[in-house]
């Protein structure tokens, strides 16, 4: 990369420092206040009950988060309130690796929201209140961001795992303002070519060369905002080698017309196997492939 001065644009890892899951939930709060008009508030004290990261031997009637939760990577939360609306929902933050925790990055809806009966957005409902108050979504972000560094006093991530986060992200904030009637319809239960479109939007601002000198990137040991030459290169570098991604993206596409159109690929019908057809579709499209591999028998979106 171009050198200047240490603050060009090498290996990511030059850059990693301005970049902390602190800084993050704080670009998190500025997106929400300035972009929804919506106030992220994080609630320090969470009672057991509502806890899945702690090993029995850890839980007991009063365990709640304190000091574990931003320094030590422990579970957070935080509730969502809108100027007019009021409360609009809850969100959890489970960033950091554990032994058996889940292995991915995701959103997940522990409860959709709904609105009241005459459209207006939920208020205040609890669990086992009425009915008629409408219901407010409760959503958890679950990610295995790198964890905590003992004795640094900060959780220093790599520019990809912000990425990686703010799509999350976006996809609570799908959950957490959608309006619907019905709980089944809200959120991500939309159709499916536009599920992916909130965490994109989102996912965005991370890369957005305004955002990240003023806001988003903090370098942890000096607190020294990302030079705007840096953020730029930062932000263009986003599209190397994009014409192999977009190329990639058509293999997909063709792949899941290939499966699920008039003519699938399927030994039974005559057809090829996927296999052949997964391979057959790289080559023809100049994509590189390992020979041997089925990478896409964990293409989850295929049959999600």
């Amino acid at each position: 990369g171009e050198g200047n001065g240490g603050e060009g644009v090498g290996e990511e890892t030059s850059l990693s420092g301005y970049f902390t899951v602190e800084n993050s939930v704080g670009g998190m709060r500025v997106l929400c206040r300035d972009l929804f008009g919506i106030e992220m508030t994080e609630e320090v004290g969470i009672p057991s009950a509502e806890r899945w990261d702690l090993d029995d031997d850890e839980v007991g009637p009063t365990s709640s988060t304190s000091d574990d939760s931003a320094s030590g990577g422990g579970l957070r939360k935080f509730t969502f309130r809108h100027v007019d609306e009021g409360p609009l929902g809850t969100m959890y933050l489970d960033l950091h690796p554990r032994p058996g925790k889940f292995g991915h990055a995701a959103h997940f809806t522990i409860r959709c929201g709904r609105t009241r009966p005459d459209g207006a957005a939920a208020g205040g409902r609890v669990p086992g209140g009425d009915d008629d108050d409408g219901q407010l979504p409760i959503v958890a972000l679950v990610c295995n961001l790198s964890p905590p560094t003992p004795g640094l006093g900060e959780t220093v991530l790599s520019h990809s795992e912000v990425e990686t986060l703010f799509h999350e992200f976006g996809h609570g904030l799908h959950s957490m303002l959608s309006r619907t009637a019905f709980q089944h319809l809200s959120g991500t239960r939309a159709a499916m070519d536009f599920v992916e479109t909130p965490s994109h939007l989102i996912e965005a601002f991370a890369r957005d060369p305004t955002f990240l000198s003023s806001t988003l990137a903090r370098h942890h040991a000096t607190g020294e905002p990302m030079s705007s030459r840096a953020a730029r290169h930062l932000s263009l570098s986003h599209a190397d080698f994009r014409g192999v991604e977009v190329q990639s993206q058509i293999v997909h596409s063709k792949f899941d017309q290939a499966l699920f159109g008039e003519d699938p690929c399927s030994p039974s019908l005559g057809g090829p196997t996927s296999a052949d057809t997964w391979v057959r579709m790289h080559r023809e499209s100049g994509v590189p492939i390992a020979a041997g591999t089925h990478w896409h028998t964990r293409f989850g979106h295929l049959v999600t």
